[in-house]
């Protein structure tokens, strides 16, 4: 009896480490994990960093360094993702409502934020993400919407849409490499 449960989990041991040829990631439900260290390196865009925790007015909020040395500052409370530029003094806004309803909108900048999906999938090379969350950001000072950012569970942010940049009308810039609560991920 013995032999039988030891060849029978050996077995599904192998089977569980079958590669298939399309790799799926669907990793915890944290859709904005926050640690110090936690890197997103985009094509085109460069790597955001967690550098430290900062405490502004007494709030803590997550330092976050690009390659081009531009800060911004993070928090997370209540399912809500809140942002502020560059400035510690600029206004608090949330970014990110991670228990919004589809289509719920909310004012952010000079526009507004709108949750468009709860159950997007981004592929990226030969990884495929299910149960994103896609954000798409209006900009009334635009005739298009703006831009949308993709949040991936147990990633973060996994692609994103920019209006204007980089040379062309309209880029997507997907993510080349991450590092998530000191895993490295990586896509081909």
């Amino acid at each position: 009896m013995k032999k039988l449960l030891v060849i029978s989990l050996v077995i599904m041991t192998l089977i569980s480490c079958e590669k298939d040829d399309n790799q799926r990631i669907n990793l915890d439900k944290d859709y904005f994990p926050l640690q110090i260290g936690n890197q997103w390196n985009f094509e085109l865009a460069g790597k955001d960093s967690i550098i430290e925790i900062t405490k502004i007015n007494g709030i803590d909020y997550y330092e976050f360094v690009n390659d081009y040395g531009t800060t911004s500052y993070y928090r997370k409370q209540d399912n809500r993702i809140y942002f502020k530029s560059s400035s510690a003094e600029s206004k608090e806004e949330m970014k990110f409502n991670l228990a919004a309803n589809i289509g719920e909108k909310w004012a952010f900048g000079v526009g507004y934020v709108t949750l468009v999906s709860r159950n997007a999938t981004i592929t990226i090379g030969d990884t495929q993400v299910d149960s994103c969350l896609q954000f798409n950001f209006h900009n009334k000072d635009l005739i298009d919407y703006g831009s949308s950012i993709w949040l991936a569970p147990g990633i973060g942010f996994i692609q994103q849409t920019c209006q204007e940049c980089f040379g062309s009308a309209f880029e997507t810039l997907k993510l080349e490499t991450a590092r998530i609560n000191d895993h490295l991920i990586e896509f081909e």
